[in-house]
């Protein structure tokens, strides 16, 4: 069965047929996120253990990275100027991000907010930020003074206007900016299936990819060879955060 595909009236017979061949012609199988093909060598894959099930001591972990017991609700000793401009979050979220060096990072995180005073994020997303679906939040290296933020606007997808909707959005760290794209196509569907969902989220630094997570099922992630240590923690710990969004929570998509 497939789930949490959102058709509008006008497709939804020729979608449902089309649907209706694809798990005909499929063998029973879990759906995989598409990975762009720079992601297919000299990558790091990771299978994630402990999205599922309950939230109560959560614990997120893949490969050697692992996350302290996520906390729903935050408070942090440390200023973060970045996440207190946003106003009427619905969910927040903190934890700690373990690598496999001992290097931590603190996670904090914010998603469905009401508005945001950002003023700067209307040159980037062209579009009024009086709006629900952003995913926004900073991370603290032990081994940084500053902050990383990031945010992502249409973080959830749900749209077919990809002119206008796109799902957007970009971690920075003073002149170090990596840019958020999120993947709406599934290994072996049409792109036109599933265009209006987003599955996961690729990570791109100077115009080239350098890694996604998958966001369905139990969660993958994909980390490119060659990668800074901090680096790889920044995106191990914006990782967690997407796959621990309650949005998100226990979405299993399957073929069978």
């Amino acid at each position: 069965m497939i789930q949490n595909f959102k058709f509008s009236p006008q497709a939804a017979a020729a979608k449902a047929a089309l649907l209706s061949i694809l798990v005909y012609t499929s063998s029973c199988h879990t759906a995989e996120l598409a990975v762009d093909n720079d992601l297919k060598n000299e990558t790091e894959v990771y299978l994630v253990k402990g999205r599922q099930g309950t939230q109560i001591g959560q614990v997120i972990s893949f490969g050697d990275f692992k996350t302290s017991k996520v906390k729903r609700g935050w408070t942090f000793s440390y200023s973060i100027p970045f996440i207190v401009k946003f106003n009427g979050a619905k969910e927040k979220l903190s934890f700690e991000q373990f690598d496999p060096n001992g290097n931590t990072a603190d996670v904090a995180l914010v998603s469905r907010f009401k508005e945001t005073e950002y003023a700067s994020l209307n040159d980037y997303f062209s579009i009024s930020l009086n709006y629900k679906n952003y995913f926004a939040g900073s991370i603290k290296l032990n081994t940084q003074e500053e902050a990383w933020e990031f945010i992502v606007h249409n973080v959830d997808g749900g749209s077919r206007n990809l002119g206008r909707d796109k799902t957007i959005g970009f971690l920075q760290n003073g002149a170090t900016k990596v840019d958020i794209y999120g993947v709406r196509q599934l290994e072996g569907s049409p792109s036109f299936v599933t265009q209006d969902d987003v599955y996961g989220y690729a990570f791109h630094l100077n115009g080239k990819i350098i890694g996604t997570v998958s966001t369905i099922n139990n969660g993958k992630v994909w980390l490119k060879n060659g990668l800074s240590d901090d680096l790889k923690l920044i995106l191990a710990s914006i990782s967690s955060g997407l796959m621990l969004r309650n949005v998100m929570e226990g979405n299993t998509l399957s073929m069978k």
